[in-house]
This record gives C-alpha cells, structure tokens and sequence, in this order.
C-alpha cells in the first residue's frame, strides 16, 4: 500500500470502506439532514414577513402559530438527525474496533512479540475514538452545513443580491483563514496519539509492578520518567488546544464582520427605499444560522485531518500478516511427531539450530538446559506460532504447513511458564476455547485432581468467584496448578508443559509429577525444567545448548528411558 494513501483522508476512506454505514442508512442521513435545513431556513423567510405585515398593520395570528410549529418541528428533526448520527458512528467504530482486536488476536507472533500489549489496546480504543467522532458528529455538521451555506446563498441572492455578496465575500475570507489551521491537525493528532499511546503503554506496565517499584525504592524515578510522559502528552494536547481554540473565534470573527458589513450596506439601502426591514431581518436570521454551519465545517476539516493520522496507525495494525490457521487438512489424531532440521533465527539471531528430535506419542519427555538455551522457543515452534518453521514440524509424516493449525492446536494443550488469567469467573478461565463445555462437576473434579479441591471450597462463589490477572486470589503456585486444570479440560493427545513446577513446594511438586506420570501412560506429556531431580522421571531427554542439540546431558542425570 502506498503511504500516500495510508496518510492522506482517502486513506481514511479506505480503513471506513468495510464498515460504512448502507446507502439507505447515507439515505436515510441525507433526507433528515434535507427535512431539518428546510425547516430551519423558513424560520427567517416567515419571519420577514410576519415583520413587514406587522409595519403594515396586517398582523395575523396564525403566522405566530405557523412560525412556532416551524420551530418546534425544526429541533424535533434536528434531535432525531443528531440521535441517527450518533447511532452511524458508534455501529461503525464498534465494527472498526473489532475488525482490528480480530485482526491483531490472528496476527504472526512474531509480528506482535516486539509490541506492548497496552499500546496497541491504546491503538484499538482510542484512535478509533477520533475516526467515530467524524461520522457521529462531525460528518452531519458538514453536511448540514453545506446545504445550509449552498441554500441560504440562494435564498438570500433572490432576497438581495447586494447584501448576498457582501456575505459571500466575508464567508471566503472566513475559509482561507481556517483551512491551514485545520490542515496542521493531522501532524498533531499523529503525535498527540502516539504519545497518550506511549503514557498508556508506561503506565499499565508500572502499576503491574507497582510491588517491584515500591521495594527497589523506584517511586521517584518512574515518577520522573511519568512527569516526561506527561508533559509530552500534555505539550502534543496543547498544540491541538491552540489551533482548536482559534477556529472559534475565526468563526465568531467572521460572524461580526458580516453583521457589521450588512448593517452598514443594509442602512443605506434602507434610507433610499431600495431594501425593507423584513429583508434585513431575514439576512440577519440566516447571518447568525450560519454561525455553526461554518464553525462545523472548519471542525470538520480539522477533525478529518486529525482522523487520517489515526487511520493511518490503524492501517499499519492490518498491515501485520495474519495467522493462516483454517486451511489445510484436519488432524484427527497424533499418531507420530517429528522435528526435522529444525531452524529458527529472531533479528538475525539464531536460537534454535538443525534440531532433529522425534518424540513418543506416549510417554514423559522432558527438554532441559541452561537459561537462554531456547528450550522455550523449541517448545513455541510444535504449536505452530512461526510460520517459518512450520515446515519442520511433522505430525503423521506430513508437516504442520499442510494441516489445519486450529485442528492441530485442539489435540494439544499448553501450559506456558508464566500462566495467564483472564478477567471471568473461573468456569470461564478454565473452559476457555473448548468447544464442547465440561459439566461443573468435571470442572471440580479436575480442580481436584491437581490439588486445587481445597482452595475452591474456601471460596462461596465457586466456579464463579471471579478472577482477573491483578486480584491476588491464586498464589504461585496455585496458578500453575489451575492452568495445568484448564489444559487436562481440553483431553489434549500432546501435553505441553513450560516449567510446570517452578513455583511449587516440594510435596505439590511430587503430587503433580504422579499426575503428569499417570497421563503420560496414555498421551505424550514434554516438560521444560531446570529441576533435577525431576530427570530422573522422564523417558526421553532433548538437551539444548545454546540453541543446539547435544547428546551429552549435562546434569550427568540419566533418564528412565535412556
């Protein structure tokens, strides 16, 4: 995609193309906005002549009653578009926001490993704020606005030609002085959300280690790094404060020379009987109805031009090449695993090195070696999350590039090093991603089975005590054990396990080991440890090096297997 396009209001276009609201729905906008400009321009024409009836010693009631109902029906209407606008708006940027959390939750791994995740929740939320205010508010002003200026321009040049002119000419002074005020928002909008996206990033992650700061006595320094945030944000928000507050008054600006020009032009007319203080009326009644029409248009531009930086943020998100897991054959079954001539390399680095290894599909295999060995990232590779590598894992003698990643992915079961919790009950935590829901009395069962029975009772709310990555109900330990539940839930064939008993005692360490020992009679259960003692209890051991395979284990420790 070019950047042109990317960057400039067609690029904004292009991101709202897919969500837009339906030709009947503009339809729709267009006659409400049609029926309430209408209305809103007889207001002045019954007003003059209810004025020159009045200095006629013609006054009629009913033209009072007419010019009542005009007004109530206009702000009925005017109501009602502002309601359908809104409406518009929200329905696109809630299809916007999902089309991108849907995008990035399907996007390469490797794509999404060197983003924070606030900051692209930062780029979800709130610039799809500055992309929703366009069609919810500020696409309605302008075009209100723009049959509003285009009707009273005519309605006037009939009424007086001379005045109309004189108005026309305020209106383009009006335009030239706003048009680079708003042309400079899109400049400030990109740096504006870019720096609240860095404040937002900096902010979840330090209060996440609000513990960690408070005992390294960092309060000061994330402070300090918190006060320079701040002040950018606050800097970039200032700058979009300057320019919005000028538009107004440009706005007013030209309101009051267009009076004064009028009043002064409409005085010598009047004297010499060429123009009638009904007509003057008129012009002025429209004079002040302009005032928010021009004022809307300058903010749309404004609002247009600060919408294209966020789209074009929005842009590269979609950009990010997605996860291609619905084509290609299904699995049914593990029935052989294989690494072959495994290879992968991170910024031109590599981790892991001509891995060949091929696992039992029964069994406790276990991978060990030092810190920084890539034992994790072997472990990654085997669910697919790199696309590069995908042609070296082979399941059933065909590699994972020509299965179905989701029916892959739903015969194992991953229990990564530092458990995720999600915000929902623990049902939810726990039945995250089966298809087929357990009872809740399996759900207990399984809680009981890795040691977790006890703690669920402590607790009323059962199932449905609510937990969430902040709320310090599990310890350590217990979360290790309750995502070692929510795997036994899914009846995986290949059990993955990324040091699965790093934060137990000793005594829940054995129970879990007779547990993993149990399953590994029937499914093929691979354990990343540091753990000595646990080597003693696999079958088979791949010792890792440096990102290479090597055949002497380097604890001394054989495996029961070997």
């Amino acid at each position: 995609m070019r950047t042109e396009t990317a960057t400039s209001p067609s690029g904004l276009m292009q991101l709202l193309k897919p969500h837009r609201p339906s030709n009947k729905q503009f339809s729709i906008m267009g006659l409400l906005v049609l029926i309430t400009a209408v209305f809103e321009l007889a207001i002045p024409l019954l007003s003059k002549f209810m004025i020159d009836n009045i200095s006629q010693s013609t006054f009629e009631v009913s033209m009072i009653a007419a010019l009542v109902a005009i007004v109530l029906l206009a702000a009925i209407f005017e109501g009602g578009l502002a309601w359908y606008g809104s409406h518009l708006g929200e329905t696109t940027n809630k299809k916007l926001r999902f089309s991108v959390f849907s995008h990035l939750l399907h996007a390469q791994q490797s794509a999404l490993n060197n983003e924070h995740s606030a900051e692209l929740s930062a780029r979800v939320v709130n610039d799809s704020m500055s992309i929703k205010s366009i069609l919810a508010e500020d696409l309605i002003g302008f075009i209100s606005g723009l049959v509003s200026i285009f009707a009273v321009v005519i309605i006037m040049f009939f009424l007086d030609w001379r005045l109309t002119l004189v108005l026309v000419a305020c209106i383009v002074a009006g335009i030239v002085l706003i048009t680079p005020l708003a042309m400079s928002m899109r400049g400030i909008g990109m740096a504006m959300q870019e720096a609240e996206a860095q404040l937002i990033a900096n902010v979840s992650e330090w209060l996440r280690s609000a513990k960690t700061i408070k005992v390294h006595n960092a309060s000061s320094q994330v402070l300090t790094s918190g006060q320079t945030l701040l002040d950018n944000a606050y800097h970039h928000a200032m700058r979009q404060a300057r320019v919005l507050a000028l538009i107004g008054p440009i706005s007013n600006l030209i309101l009051m020379v267009s009076m004064i020009a009028i009043l002064a032009t409409s005085a010598i007319w009047l004297a010499d009987g060429s123009l009638t203080l009904g007509t003057v009326t008129a012009f002025l009644i429209y004079l002040f109805g302009l005032a928010f029409p021009i004022m809307a248009m300058g903010m749309f531009f404004s609002n247009v031009q600060r919408a294209s930086g966020a789209a074009e943020r929005m842009q590269k998100l979609l950009q990010i090449v997605k996860e291609n897991t619905e084509n290609g054959d299904s699995l049914a079954h593990i029935n052989h695993l294989e690494v072959k001539a495994l290879t992968y390399t991170v910024d031109e680095k590599t981790v892991l090195k001509n891995i060949n290894w091929q696992l039992p599909t029964t069994g406790l295999s276990m991978i060990i070696g030092e810190s920084g060995s890539g034992k994790s990232s072997f472990i990654q590779q085997l669910v697919g999350l790199y696309p590069e590598t995908l042609d070296s894992v082979h399941i059933n003698n065909k590699p994972l590039s020509a299965y179905c990643l989701n029916s892959v992915r739903a015969k194992i079961a991953w229990l990564e090093q530092q458990p995720s919790i999600f915000i929902g009950s623990v049902r939810d935590n726990l039945c995250i991603g089966l298809i087929q829901k357990p009872s809740d009395q399996d759900i207990i069962d399984v809680l009981s089975r890795v040691g977790l029975g006890e703690w669920l009772k402590k607790h009323d709310a059962g199932l449905d005590l609510l937990l969430s990555e902040q709320l310090n109900t599990l310890s350590g330990g217990e979360r290790q054990r309750f995502a070692l539940a929510r795997a036994l839930l899914r009846d995986p064939e290949l059990l993955i396990l990324d040091e699965p008993t790093s934060a137990l005692d000793k005594e829940s360490e054995q129970s879990i080991m007779q547990l993993l020992r149990s399953l590994a009679n029937n499914i093929c259960v691979l354990m990343v440890t540091h753990n000595r003692r646990l080597i003693e209890e696999s079958d088979h051991v791949l010792c890792l090096k440096e990102g290479t395979q090597i055949s002497t284990n380097p604890y001394g420790i054989p495996a029961r297997g070997q």
